[in-house]
């Protein structure tokens, strides 16, 4: 009886170490996989009536520390979170450009008002009216290239977002598969580490997209939800999202009116019921979301306001300068030669000069040809204005309106147009106007008469949604970066910038060949702080010039890219700490396992050595019988 004990124990020993051997050679075949966490297999005593019979293999166990593999999921979805949000900051730092390379905005508008300073110190050369012109829209050119950079920027996040969402449903997809194939796996006696393993993988994955929270039932599954409770994973069930991608965003287009969040069980009918994208925080996907919805947006509107500020501003002085351009003709399909910006859906509603403007035609050289006519101060409106100009053309023009409701002035082919405002010397001469643009019954002040009516703009911003162009106080201004240039007849005739403004003493009005006024008056707006407001997510409110303006984006964007970049600094070393941490609590030593090795070859040959003894030991019994 002794002698058959002593062969099970043998056995089952022979059976168990032979086991240990083959889990011991999977971890050294795994050693360089940080994917595979170390195995270990639990013996346990056999006990039969009381009585050890030997060894049995209990299960084989993972080795992992579920808490610091907690942390360090924690830690990745940060991570994650910072460099999706640092690529982006950094590539805006790249648009800006840097002062070193005299590429940023600020080096251009510079430039640009050089080329004006120029103009206005030697209007007699030509030169400097293509200087001009050509440096004026190499600057409009960069601030629509850096606003549509924008919005490409805004079209990858969404890209992004969708692949995210896709890679997110096949990590969800497997897990909830294994999950439900372990509690059978259990149930047959079959191990289930490395199914854990691959489950575990996917967790990983998933925690680089989003913050999750999790918990293990007693049937070993893992069920996951969103860090705001939201169920992706129960069991072996899974949660569908959806996400519907955009080819093609402007910046008026902006996230939930337009651009779509991410919706759970939604059936195909995405509402804002089932959206949960206020509900995912931390990872890849909510700095994606915030790139796309914040940060880019933002940069946006610094764009639109440095583009706003200096149309109105280079307009207003350009609209005092009696350099309009000479007639194309009166024919009902010739082109205006003064087509306003502002369009007036009501031309008869009412508006105030605030003092008298002067009407004078011009031939070629300068010289007045007829008499001088005058729009009184006081009391009119749009319709009356258009009539008074109509009346002093007389056989020289028209002026009428376009079917956009804009004021546009034909003229005969050897005249042009010019105005005079006789307003304060304080103003810069300009008549205060005072209209109600925007439709809130209140009345704004628009300084000069030209400029109201954008008949001599030199800067035009189109609107993202309709041909009319935005003006100050008229129009959305929204995404006006992206378009705004320099008015095209100038750019085909740059003799057409304003360099002066009428002389003289009324009747008697001229443009002389050396008037420069209005050329310096030009080159002055770059000199002149503007109050630029605060944006959200970018920089404070400031008063500051063009020039300091545009070095105020780039110093915001350089800064918040810095405090990015020591962010991600930190938590990669951080995040590092923790896997090799968890790597050294769960990954395979070699060292650990060849040693291992040895003590169950050791264990194995004793267990035969056993067995080779208690057979000698039954046979001599049996010889005895």
């Amino acid at each position: 009886m002794s002698l058959s004990v002593a062969l099970n124990n043998a056995l089952s020993g022979l059976r168990v170490n032979q086991s240990a051997l083959a889990i011991t050679s999977t971890n050294l075949a795994n050693v360089n996989n940080p994917n595979y966490t170390r195995k270990v297999l639990l013996q346990e005593t056999q006990v039969i009536a009381g009585v050890g019979s030997g060894v049995t293999a209990d299960t084989i166990r993972r080795n992992v520390n579920t808490l610091i593999q907690r942390d360090f999921r924690e830690e990745t979805a940060t991570l994650s979170s910072i460099q999706t949000e640092n690529s982006y900051l950094s590539r805006i730092q790249q648009m800006f450009g840097t002062v070193a390379n005299k590429n940023s905005v600020g080096d251009l508008i510079d430039t640009f008002s050089a080329s004006l300073e120029n103009l206005g110190n030697s209007p007699e050369i030509s030169a400097n009216y293509f200087t001009s012109v050509n440096n004026a829209t190499t600057l409009s050119d960069r601030i629509q290239d850096m606003a549509n950079t924008v919005q490409s920027e805004r079209i990858r996040a969404d890209q992004e977002i969708n692949q995210a969402v896709q890679d997110i449903e096949l990590q969800i997809a497997i897990i909830a598969e294994i999950n439900g194939t372990i509690p059978g796996q259990t149930a047959q006696g079959l191990p289930t580490a490395d199914l854990e393993d691959k489950r575990d993988q996917a967790i990983n994955t998933l925690a680089q997209y989003m913050d999750i929270q999790y918990f293990q039932t007693e049937k070993n599954q893992i069920n996951v939800l969103t860090k705001s409770g939201h169920t992706l994973i129960s069991g072996s069930f899974k949660g569908d999202l959806s996400f519907r991608p955009t080819t093609l965003i402007t910046a008026s287009e902006s996230y939930p009116a337009i651009l779509d969040g991410i919706h759970l069980n939604d059936g195909g009918n995405s509402s804002a019921a089932n959206d949960i994208t206020s509900g995912i925080t931390g990872g890849k996907l909510e700095s994606l979301f915030k790139a796309r919805d914040t940060i880019l947006p933002a940069v946006t509107n610094q764009l639109d306001q440095m583009a706003e500020k200096l149309r109105d501003e280079v307009n207003r002085i350009h609209n005092r300068g009696a350099n309009t351009p000479l007639g194309n003709g009166t024919g009902a399909l010739d082109t205006a030669a003064l087509l306003g910006s502002r369009s007036f859906s009501n031309t008869a509603q009412a508006m105030t000069l605030g003092s008298d403007v002067n009407m004078i035609l011009l031939d070629i050289n300068g010289a007045a040809v007829g008499t001088m006519g005058t729009i009184s101060a006081g009391a009119t409106t749009p319709a009356a204005v258009q009539a008074q100009i109509n009346t002093f053309l007389g056989a020289n023009g028209t002026a009428g309106f376009d079917a956009n409701g804009r004021l546009e002035i034909k003229l005969d082919s050897s005249v042009r147009l010019a105005f005079q405002d006789t307003g304060a010397s304080t103003n810069g001469g300009d008549s205060i106007i005072q209209y109600d643009a925007d439709g809130d019954t209140v009345n704004e002040n628009y300084n000069g008469f030209s400029n109201f009516f954008g008949l001599n703009d030199f800067f035009i911003t189109p609107q993202l949604s309709t041909t009319v162009p935005a003006v100050a106080g008229q129009g959305n201004q929204t995404g006006i970066s992206s378009g705004i240039i320099v008015r095209s007849d100038i750019i085909e005739q740059p003799s057409n910038i304003s360099r002066g403004s009428l002389t003289g003493t009324p009747p008697n009005l001229v443009l002389g060949p050396g008037n420069n006024d209005v050329a310096l008056e030009l080159a002055g707006v770059f000199e002149t702080n503007l109050t630029f407001n605060g944006v959200t997510n970018g920089p404070d409110i400031t008063s500051t010039t063009l020039g300091g303006y545009a070095g105020v984006m780039l110093s915001y964007s350089a800064t918040i890219t810095q405090a990015s970049d020591n962010s991600l600094s930190f938590q990669t070393s951080l995040t590092g700490d923790l896997e090799i941490k968890m790597q050294n609590e769960s990954g395979v030593n070699m060292d650990e396992e060849l040693a291992n090795l040895i003590v169950f070859q050791n264990a194995y040959n004793a267990a035969a050595r056993v067995i080779t003894i208690t057979s000698e030991m039954l046979d001599t019994i049996i010889e005895l019988a």
